[in-house]
C-alpha cells in the first residue's frame, strides 16, 4: 500500500515530520450459548513499526510483544535503555571487536536520538533526496548522482535549514532522515552501532556489511516507487 502527499500539505511551521504504523486484527469470540461458533470482537493492535530495526535488533526479547501493543507516547519511559545500551553493540564489540570498543556499549545518547521516540523522522527543509534506481538487472535505472545505499555513511548527505546536523545544517541523505527505497537499513544502522556519533567531528567506523547491496528489481523514480512485485510462486532469489 502506498500513499502519495504533497510536502506543501505536510510540516507547516514544524519541518520535521515523524511517523509511525501499526497493525491490528480483531478477536474472535466464542458464544456457546446460542451456538454462534465466532463472532468478529474489537480490534487489537498486534504490532507497530516506526524506524526499522529498533524492536527486532535492539529491544529484548522479553520486552518485544509489548512494544508491539504499546505507541511511541511510552517509548521514552519503557525503552529507552534498549537504546542507550544496546545489546546487539556489546555482542558486536564482544564477538568481531574482541572488547576494545567498549565505548559502543554504554551511554548511547546518539542511537537514542534515533530510536526514540520510534517514530520515522524526515526533515522537510532541505532540497530533493536522491533516488535509487538501479537493481541487479539489465537495463535498470542509474541511481541519481550522489545516491549512497548507505546514506550519510557513504557520503550522501543533505543540508537542513533548521538543525545544525553533523556541522552546517549536514544531515543524512537517506535513512534515519526518512527512509528510501534502496536505503540499506542494516548497514546503516550496525555502522552506527560501531560509530560513536556524539563527538564532534564524529567517529565512523566501518561501513559495516551483510553483504547484501542491492535489491535484485529496479525501483521506480516516480511513484508509487516500488519495485515491480515478485511472482511468490516461481520466484527465487539469485
Amino acid at each position: 500500500m502506498a500513499l502519495v502527499i504533497p510536502v506543501s500539505e505536510l510540516g507547516g511551521d514544524q519541518q520535521i515530520v515523524g511517523l509511525y504504523a501499526t497493525t491490528s486484527r480483531r478477536q474472535i469470540q466464542i458464544l456457546r450459548e446460542n451456538g454462534d461458533p465466532q463472532r468478529l470482537g474489537r480490534w487489537v493492535q498486534v504490532a507497530r513499526q516506526g524506524n526499522p530495526l529498533f524492536n527486532e535488533g535492539l529491544v529484548a526479547i522479553a520486552d518485544k510483544d509489548r512494544y508491539s501493543r504499546t505507541s511511541p507516547e511510552v517509548d521514552n519511559a519503557l525503552f529507552r535503555r534498549y537504546a542507550v545500551t544496546p545489546e546487539l553493540a556489546h555482542l558486536i564489540n564482544v564477538i568481531i571487536f574482541n572488547g576494545t570498543l567498549p565505548d559502543v556499549e554504554t551511554g548511547r545518547t546518539d542511537i537514542a536520538g534515533i530510536f526514540i521516540p520510534d517514530l520515522i523522522k524526515v526533515d522537510l527543509s532541505t532540497d530533493s533526496c536522491r533516488l535509487a534506481g538501479n537493481g541487479t538487472q539489465q537495463g535498470a535505472n542509474p541511481d541519481d548522482p550522489g545516491f549512497s545505499r548507505l546514506s550519510i555513511f557513504g557520503g550522501d548527505t543533505l543540508i537542513s535549514q533548521i538543525q545544525p546536523g553533523f556541522g552546517n545544517g549536514v544531515i543524512p541523505g537517506g535513512w534515519p532522515n526518512g527512509r528510501r527505497f534502496g536505503d540499506d537499513v542494516v548497514d546503516i544502522a550496525v555502522t552506527a552501532l560501531i560509530s560513536n556519533l556524539r563527538v564532534n567531528p564524529p567517529i565512523i567506523r566501518g561501513p559495516a556489511g551483510d553483504g547484501v547491496d542491492f535489491n535484485d528489481m529496479a525501483y521506480n523514480k516516480v511513484f508509487p516507487y516500488e519495485s515491480t512485485p515478485q511472482n511468490g510462486r516461481n520466484h527465487s532469489h539469485p
